[in-house]
């Protein structure tokens, strides 16, 4: 059971390119765009996390600080 989510892991990875290879076969540049959007996503969703990421330490350095003082 502790190797399940590797496991499932790798069975998506190859639904995932066999899907890409089927679609290379098909047409060579929707397979560029799909990548290129795929990446952009990518790159968009670990850019969101980064910043969340940062959010929460600053929220934390704030509370640990004693930063909420009652008029």
């Amino acid at each position: 059971m502790n190797r399940l989510p590797l496991i499932i892991l790798l069975f998506m990875a190859g639904i995932i390119f066999n899907c890409l290879r089927q679609l290379l076969t098909w047409s060579v540049s929707l397979t560029y765009d799909v990548l290129a959007g795929c990446s952009l996503a990518c790159l968009v969703l670990v850019a969101l996390g980064f910043i969340m990421e940062m959010i929460a330490y600053r929220r934390m350095l704030r509370r640990r600080r004693g930063g909420h003082h009652e008029a």
